[in-house]
């Protein structure tokens, strides 16, 4: 079993993205341990327990995109393959297969929010604004 080689300190700014990867695995691991951003920041020599805060949170926010990608793409090839095993018998007339078929594509759209009305642009639509004497007169109508 190998030992992970010490991380070595560093102050000041740095270009070596390596060591900075590493040191940002470093703290998200020790973060996960439970110990506390001043801790880690004083175990890998960072300037501040906020440096070690945006670190850990900007990770585990990439992690969790990360994560709900996969789980998109995994759903989008089962959805390709209900399609796919329907496809046929609805172009051949089967009217419950054409059904399922329209039921896939519409989970398709709204898993790739194709089908979110709120970002539709909405259609014009005439209406009719009753104005009383008063307005008209202000409104030199």
């Amino acid at each position: 079993m190998s030992v992970p080689a010490a991380i070595p300190l560093v102050s000041g700014r740095h270009r070596n993205r390596a060591l900075a990867s590493a040191r940002q695995a470093r703290a998200v691991q020790l973060a996960t341990e439970g110990l506390t951003y001043q801790e880690i920041a004083d175990e890998l020599g960072y300037a501040n327990r906020g440096t070690v805060h945006h670190i850990v949170h900007d990770a585990l926010a990439r992690d969790r995109t990360d994560a709900v990608e996969n789980h998109q793409h995994l759903e989008l090839a089962r959805l390709d393959a209900l399609q796919a095993a329907l496809w046929d018998k609805a172009m051949s007339g089967d009217v419950e297969a054409a059904r399922e078929v329209r039921a896939v594509i519409m989970a398709r759209c709204r898993l790739l929010g194709l089908d979110d009305r709120a970002k539709r642009p909405k259609a014009w639509a005439p209406r009719t604004v009753v104005l009383s004497a008063e307005d008209r007169e202000t409104l030199g109508v």
